[in-house]
C-alpha cells in the first residue's frame, strides 16, 4: 500500500498540517516529527492532545490511516491514548504493519441522523433492466477505445537512412611568416623554427708527409787564442752558427797555447738529428758561455752526416676532405631528428642549416706526423616547419564557412595536398599553394521525416522519404510487429539509424 510521508517543520501548526496533508489518494499517511530539541522552538500547539484529534479526524474523513514518526515522550503518550500508530523512524513505519485504531474519533452517531435522512429521501429502488442492443453497442465502444489506444501506443518502427555524402575541397595560397602568431583566415600561419642538435667523429688516412730527423750531423771546428794565456777549452762546449738555431758540442777537451792567434781543431757533433745540422762551411761563429769573450770559432769544413726520414702526416687538403665527409653526415642525422620529432601533417620548408659549430677538434692538431686524422664534430642544426595543426585548423575554418546549409563535415576525412614546393620571398615569410579536401555529409531533418511516415503503410513512408530527404539510397523500414500493416501515429514510437 502506497504511504505518503509529511515532514513536520518547526513553525507548523495544526491548520498548517492539515493543509498539507490536502486530499491525499494514498492509505497510509505519516507525520514525522521534528527533533525533541526543535520541537521546544516549533508551536507548543502541536504537542496537545487535541491537535492530534483534529488531524486524526481529517485523515478519517481523506480515507487514509494516520501514523505517527516521533520520540517526543508527550506526543507519543497522546497519539498511544488515541490509538494512533507510533513509530521511531520513517523506514520501521514502511516496513511494519499498522494497527487499526480501536477508537472512535468521530462521536457516536455523527453519521446516524445523516443516514435516516438519506433513507427518507430516497427509497429503495429495484435495479431496472438494461436492453441488450445499448448494451452490445457500449461493449463494442469500448472494445474501440481500447483498441485505439493500442494502435497508438503498441506498435514501434525503426527507419534506416542512409543520408548524401559529397566532396568539399578548397584551393589556397598559402603564406607563412615568422612574425604571425596564430592562424588567421587569410591563409597566413605561423612559421616556426625548430633546432637539434647532433655529434659525430669521423677519420681519413693521411696523404701528405713530413720529414723526421733521424742522423746527426758531425764535423770538426777551430778555436783561436785571442789572449795571451794558455786556455783549456773543456769537453762538450756549446757552439751554434749566429742566430743560435743549430747548435753543437764538442766531443773531447782541447788546450789553446798562449797567445793570440793560437789555434786547436777539436770534433763536434750536432746537438740534435737531422738535416739541419749539415752547414756549409764558416756558419759556426759563436760560443755559448764565458769563453766566447777570450776564443773565436769557425768550421773551416762543411758539416755532414745528418739525415731525416720521411713519415706520413695530414695535409689541409686532408683536414678540409674529412671536414666535408663529417658534415654532410651530420646534416643528414640532423634531417632524421628533426623529422622523428615532426608530428603527421607537419610540413618541413627547406633543408636543415648549420647554426652553430659548438665543437670541432683534429688528431693531430698540427704538422705531427700521424698516419689517420681524426675529426670530432658538435653542430647545432635549424629547420623551418609549419605545424599540421595549423593548417588543419585553417583549411576545416575555411571549408566550414563555405558548408552548405543542411550538411555536416564528416571526422578525419581532410586530406591536404601541397601543389607546390614552399619558396622564401623574403626573410622569414614563404609561400605556396595547398588543396584541402575533406567529405560532408547531409543531415536530414528528423521531424520532417516523422512526419512524413506517420501512419503511412511502410512502402508509401520508404517513397515519401526517398523523395523529400537528401539521401544515398532508399531508406529501410522495420515495423514491430512484423505483421503490423501501418507506421505508428505517435512520433516517439519511431527510431532512427544512421544519418
Amino acid at each position: 500500500m502506497k504511504t505518503q510521508i509529511i515532514q513536520i517543520e518547526p513553525h507548523d501548526d495544526a491548520i498548517s498540517v492539515r493543509d498539507k496533508m490536502g486530499w491525499t489518494q494514498t492509505g497510509r499517511l505519516v507525520l514525522v516529527w521534528p527533533a525533541r530539541g526543535r520541537l521546544r522552538s516549533a508551536g507548543q500547539a502541536l504537542a496537545r492532545r487535541l491537535d492530534l484529534v483534529l488531524l486524526a479526524r481529517h485523515s478519517q474523513s481523506l480515507g487514509c490511516q494516520l501514523a505517527l514518526v516521533t520520540i517526543d515522550s508527550q506526543v507519543r503518550d497522546h497519539a498511544q491514548s488515541l490509538g494512533i500508530p507510533v513509530f521511531k523512524s520513517v523506514r520501521e513505519a514502511q516496513e511494519r504493519r499498522w494497527k487499526r485504531s480501536v477508537r472512535r474519533l468521530l462521536p457516536p452517531g455523527y453519521l446516524e441522523p445523516r443516514r435516516r435522512l438519506a433513507d427518507v429521501i430516497r427509497p429503495e429502488r429495484t435495479p431496472a433492466t438494461i436492453k441488450p442492443a445499448p448494451r452490445v453497442a457500449a461493449f463494442s465502444l469500448g472494445v474501440l477505445a481500447v483498441l485505439s489506444i493500442a494502435a497508438a501506443l503498441f506498435p514501434s518502427a525503426e527507419i534506416t537512412l542512409s543520408p548524401r555524402t559529397e566532396e568539399q575541397s578548397i584551393h589556397l595560397t598559402i603564406q607563412a611568416s615568422e612574425s604571425a602568431e596564430r592562424v588567421n583566415l587569410s591563409g597566413i600561419l605561423p612559421l616556426r623554427t625548430i633546432s637539434t642538435i647532433v655529434e659525430g667523429r669521423a677519420s681519413i688516412p693521411t696523404t701528405g708527409t713530413t720529414s723526421l730527423p733521424y742522423q746527426t750531423a758531425k764535423g770538426s771546428v777551430t778555436f783561436t787564442n785571442l789572449t795571451d794565456k794558455e786556455i783549456t777549452i773543456p769537453a762538450g762546449t756549446v757552439v751554434s752558427n749566429t742566430d743560435g738555431s743549430i747548435r753543437f758540442t764538442t766531443d773531447r777537451e782541447g788546450r789553446l797555447s798562449a797567445g793570440p792567434g793560437m789555434e786547436v781543431s777539436l770534433p763536434v757533433t750536432a746537438a740534435l738529428p737531422g738535416s739541419s745540422g749539415n752547414l756549409p762551411a764558416g756558419r759556426v761563429q759563436a760560443i755559448e758561455g764565458d769563453l766566447g769573450v777570450s776564443v773565436s770559432v769557425t768550421n773551416p769544413r762543411p758539416f755532414s752526416g745528418g739525415e731525416d726520414a720521411a713519415s706520413p702526416a695530414a695535409t689541409d687538403g686532408d683536414r678540409s676532405v674529412l671536414r666535408q665527409k663529417l658534415l654532410t653526415s651530420l646534416e643528414g642525422t640532423a634531417r632524421q631528428e628533426i623529422q622523428r620529432s615532426l608530428h603527421t601533417g607537419d610540413l618541413l620548408v627547406d633543408s636543415p642549416s648549420l647554426a652553430n659549430v659548438l665543437e670541432e677538434s683534429f688528431d693531430p692538431s698540427g704538422p705531427d706526423p700521424a698516419s689517420e686524422l681524426v675529426l670530432n664534430l658538435r653542430l647545432e642544426y635549424v629547420v623551418h616547419v609549419v605545424f599540421g595543426a595549423d593548417l588543419t585548423a585553417l583549411a576545416e575554418a575555411i571549408l566550414d564557412t563555405r558548408l552548405p546549409a543542411g550538411y555536416q563535415s564528416l571526422p578525419e576525412t581532410l586530406e591536404i595536398e601541397h601543389l607546390t614546393r614552399p619558396q622564401f620571398r623574403e626573410p622569414g615569410s614563404v609561400s605556396w599553394q595547398m588543396r584541402a579536401v575533406r567529405t560532408i555529409q547531409a543531415v536530414p531533418n528528423r521531424n520532417q521525416a516523422v512526419s512524413l511516415a506517420l501512419g503511412k503503410t511502410p512502402s508509401k513512408a520508404i517513397q515519401r522519404l526517398a523523395e523529400t530527404l537528401p539521401l544515398s539510397t532508399a531508406p529501410t523500414i522495420d515495423v514491430y510487429p512484423r505483421w503490423w500493416p501501418v507506421m505508428p501515429l505517435l512520433p516517439f514510437r519511431i527510431a532512427f539509424q544512421g544519418g
